[in-house]
């Protein structure tokens, strides 16, 4: 508040305060530019973002999994969370399409959609960063979910580092794993 604003309160009668004061409790907020938290993951090719509102729990990335025969070389193994099995991917392998290397940074983001749970293993590289979002380059939506393209799997843009779509990453995940991971 600035000194003149405060001089013109201190000059008003006590009604006239309470007045002024309701006047300004009806008035409707101007909506601010929203700002969306993201946290800072480390692929193979360079960093990532992942949107915080696509995490229902982060965990310490035990070193316990059940290995699947046959299961693709980026997926860890399977995990319990909350009573219920679910697969856990290395994000970094999933990308790359290779073999899950052991990273002692690693820590587990369980995701969840309507239909799906699952965990993804990644290396944090910087923890929560609030991003306004007029300073989020869009992408564009994705045209064919038969198909998912890698640009696909990116909502957008900040600063040169992609934010990850992590619901198509995910429907993309279960469906190859489902299929045999073609």
């Amino acid at each position: 508040m600035s000194h003149s604003h405060a001089d013109y309160l201190e000059q008003l009668s006590n009604q006239e305060f309470w007045q002024h004061a309701k006047q300004l409790a009806n008035t409707p907020l101007v909506p601010t530019a929203k700002a969306k938290e993201y946290l800072e993951c480390e692929l193979d090719n360079g960093s990532a973002l992942i949107p915080l509102e696509v995490l229902r729990e982060v965990l310490p990335a035990t070193h316990a999994f059940a290995q699947l025969p046959q299961s693709p070389p980026w997926m860890i193994g399977l995990t319990v969370w909350r009573g219920e099995a679910i697969a856990v991917v290395d994000l970094a392998a999933y990308f790359t399409q290779q073999p899950v290397r052991n990273h002692k940074e690693r820590i587990l983001f369980i995701v969840q959609t309507a239909e799906d749970t699952l965990g993804l293993a990644v290396t944090i590289k910087n923890m929560q960063t609030s991003i306004p979002i007029e300073y989020i380059q869009s992408m564009s939506p994705v045209r064919n979910e038969e198909r998912i393209t890698p640009q696909d799997t990116v909502q957008g843009m900040y600063a040169g580092v992609p934010i990850l779509n992590i619901p198509i990453i995910l429907s993309s995940i279960v469906r190859k794993l489902s299929n045999g991971h073609e």
